[in-house]
C-alpha cells in the first residue's frame, strides 16, 4: 500500500511538474512572440520616421531650388531683357534688318526661358497648394499639362477641404508622378484625376489611355521603377496603399487609398 500510494504522490508530482514546464514554455513564446512584434513595430516606426524626414528634407530642397530660380535666375533674366530693350532703343534707326530681326529672336528666347523658370520654380513648389488645397493645385495640374495632343481632366464629384498639408502634398506628389509618367512613358492622350472621400478615407485614381508597362519588370529593375517605389515610400508612411491595375498594350488605371485620421475633420461638399 505504501509502494502505491509513493508511486502516486510520485506521478502526481511529475505531472505537476510536465504541465508547469508546458505552462512556462507556452509564456515564454507567447513573452518572445510578443518581444518580436514590438520589435518590428519599432522597426517600421523608425523606418516611417526616417522616410518621413527624408521626404521632409526632399521637400525643403525643393523649396531651396525653387527660390533660387526665381529670385536668381529669374531676376538675373529680367535684367538682361531689360538691358536688352535698353539697348534696341538706343541703336534704334542705326542698325539693320539683320540686327534688328536678331534682337527680337534674343528677346522671344529671353521670354521662353522666363516661362520656363516659373514652370520649373511651380513644380517644384505647388504654391496653389499651400494657399488654395489640394483639389485647386489638382486642377491647375490638368489644366497645365493639357494640350493640342493631350487632355487631363479632375474628375472630383465632391468639394475635400481642411486636410492635412502634408497628406494634400503627398496627394499631390502622386499625382504629379503619374500624370508625368502617363505622358512621358505610356504616351498617353487622354488622363482622367478621380479623387473623392469615402468612409474616411481619400481615394485617388489615375487612369490613361496609354500603352501600359510591365509592373513587375519594371519593379525588379533596380535602375527603373524609381517613381513607382517612391509613391510606395510615400504611402507607407501614413498608412496609405497603392494598387496598380496595368498591363502592357493596354491603358493604366492606378488607384490609391489613405486613410484620414479620425482626429481630423474633412469638410465634404457638393462641387455642384
Amino acid at each position: 500500500m505504501d509502494a502505491v500510494f509513493v508511486i502516486a504522490v510520485g506521478t502526481a508530482v511529475l505531472l505537476v511538474m510536465v504541465v508547469f514546464i508546458i505552462l512556462f514554455v507556452a509564456y515564454y513564446q507567447q513573452k518572445q512572440a510578443k518581444q518580436q512584434l514590438a520589435f518590428k513595430e519599432l522597426q517600421e516606426r523608425h523606418r516611417r520616421e526616417i522616410m518621413a524626414a527624408t521626404f521632409k528634407g526632399q521637400e525643403a530642397e525643393r523649396k531651396r531650388l525653387a527660390e533660387d530660380l526665381h529670385d536668381g535666375i529669374g531676376t538675373m533674366l529680367s535684367v538682361t531683357k531689360m538691358s536688352l530693350n535698353q539697348l534696341e532703343r538706343h541703336i534704334n534707326g542705326n542698325t539693320t534688318m539683320r540686327v534688328s530681326l536678331q534682337v527680337q529672336k534674343t528677346r522671344s528666347m529671353i521670354d521662353e526661358t522666363m516661362t520656363n523658370v516659373r514652370r520649373i520654380s511651380r513644380d517644384l513648389v505647388p504654391t496653389t497648394l499651400e494657399r488654395f488645397g489640394l483639389l485647386p493645385a489638382l486642377e491647375e495640374l490638368a489644366d497645365r499639362a493639357t494640350d493640342t495632343e493631350l487632355e487631363v481632366h479632375l474628375d472630383c464629384p465632391t468639394s475635400i477641404a481642411n486636410l492635412p498639408s502634408a497628406l494634400a502634398l503627398m496627394l499631390y506628389r502622386i499625382a504629379q508622378e503619374l500624370v508625368n509618367n502617363a505622358i512621358r512613358h505610356a504616351r498617353a492622350r487622354v488622363i482622367t484625376i478621380q479623387l473623392y472621400y469615402l468612409n474616411s478615407e481619400i481615394r485617388m485614381s489615375v487612369l490613361d489611355d496609354g500603352v501600359g508597362f510591365d509592373f513587375d519588370a519594371i519593379m525588379e529593375n533596380k535602375q527603373g521603377g524609381l517613381g513607382l517605389r517612391n509613391i510606395e515610400s510615400r504611402l507607407s508612411v501614413m498608412d496609405g496603399h497603392v494598387t496598380f491595375d496595368v498591363a502592357p498594350g493596354r491603358g493604366s488605371q492606378i488607384h490609391v487609398q489613405v486613410r484620414v485620421p479620425s482626429n481630423i475633420p474633412v469638410m465634404v461638399a457638393s462641387s455642384l
